[in-house]
């Protein structure tokens, strides 16, 4: 099967990679961009707004405009999470309840279908992750100590609830290797700690506790591939910590310069070797990681009034990442992410580079549920003074 991709392979000219493409500023009311999902299949992405009402906006990538608002009912105030269920078609919303409430969205007409109010003590549902080969979604809790709500989608029913250690508080950011069956969540203390749950009987197996002044793991990105998980810190300035997921341990730690501070969210292009994430600041700025030897490629400064970078999505095969703004009213910027020398494979018109991201493609065609996954765990991080704001 290589082989024959390989074959399939021709060389692209040139792009101007690493730039902002465009900015879309949403309505009046549609602001506070703090969680996001991407339709692959679709070519649509959805932005949650943490508002009273809470709202969804959809935005079709293919021309980059704003093609419809849903607004909640009140069961769905304040979006602060969410995961997206591509097979099946639809999305699922955390709030800053107490306790959360999780709202589920058909995306074939983009209606609210249902809302379901967890359990009392399960407050503030700032991080998810989906398991949609196996019908579940899973939704980290801003408490203490840290709760994780366990969802069964085919009958939308919460099922079971599992409670982090004391001082495993806060968990604001999640990344889910389905795969291998576990699912990662970062804490908002200081130090920062990450809790590793099984799923297959939903059990915490481990906890890791991070260096002094890698704390408050407000967003995290997943290289299934080659087995690292990446959690940025709310620090200033911020950290990026590479942790190896065969033998749960820290593999490095990434001071970022002066100024780069409080990742708010971050999207990984892993086929092509890099993850960026983009910081809460004034304006936002959008830094990029080189996986291959875990140093700092470049940073991209925003324009004025693009600030605090709060959600984020990434469609790679055709080369952009969008990062949402937490401001009144939101704005998405849209990032040329693609490599300055690509290739087109044949599978799916996907644009990678040859070798381990043509395989990857294969990869991806064969389990596509695979990559709802992939590209969910990434845009559902909280920063944690945001969410102090309400309590």
């Amino acid at each position: 099967m290589a082989m024959i991709v390989a074959a399939c392979l021709g060389a692209l000219p040139n792009a101007n990679a690493f730039s902002e493409a465009a900015t879309l500023t949403l309505n009046s009311g549609e602001g506070n961009l703090a969680c996001a999902v991407f339709d692959v299949g679709s070519g649509f992405a959805y932005f949650g707004t943490d508002t009273l009402p809470g709202k969804v906006v959809k935005v079709r990538l293919s021309d980059f405009t704003q093609v419809a608002t849903l607004a909640l009912n009140p069961d769905g105030d304040y979006l602060v999470s969410a995961v997206i269920d591509v097979g099946n078609g639809f999305a699922y919303f955390g709030t800053w309840a107490s306790p959360g409430k999780i709202v589920k969205i058909r995306l074939s007409d983009f209606t609210e279908v249902a809302a379901l109010t967890v359990n009392p003590g399960e407050n503030h549902l700032v991080s998810a992750v989906i398991d949609a080969a196996n019908g579940f979604a899973y939704f980290g809790t801003y408490t203490l100590p840290g709760k994780v709500v366990k969802v069964r989608l085919s009958d939308f029913t919460e099922v079971a609830t599992l409670t982090a250690n004391p001082s495993e508080d806060n968990l604001v950011s999640a990344v889910i290797d389905a795969g291998n069956g576990f699912a990662y969540f970062g804490t908002g203390t200081s130090p920062g700690k990450i809790v590793k749950i099984r799923l297959s009987d939903f059990t915490q197996v481990a906890m890791l506790t991070l260096n002094s002044g890698e704390g408050a793991l407000t967003s995290a990105v997943i290289d299934v591939w080659d087995g690292f998980v990446y959690f940025g810190t709310g620090t200033s300035p911020s950290r990026i910590v590479k942790i190896r997921l065969s033998d749960f341990t820290e593999a490095a730690a990434l001071t970022l310069s002066s100024g780069e501070d409080r990742l708010g969210a971050a999207v990984i292009d892993a086929a092509n070797g890099f993850a960026y994430f983009g910081t809460y600041t004034s304006p936002g700025m959008i830094v990029k990681i080189r996986l291959s030897d875990f140093a700092e490629a470049a940073t991209l400064t925003l324009s004025l009034s693009e600030d605090s970078l709060h959600s984020s999505v990434i469609d790679a095969a055709n080369g952009f990442a969008y990062f949402g703004a937490y401001t009144i009213p939101g704005r998405v910027v849209k990032i040329d992410v693609a490599p300055s020398n690509v290739h087109i494979g044949a599978v799916g018109g996907i644009i990678q580079p040859a070798s381990k991201s043509a395989i990857l493609g294969v990869y991806v065609a064969a389990f596509g549920v695979i990559v709802a996954t992939l590209v969910v765990v990434a845009l559902v991080i909280v920063p944690t003074a945001n969410r102090k704001r309400k309590n």
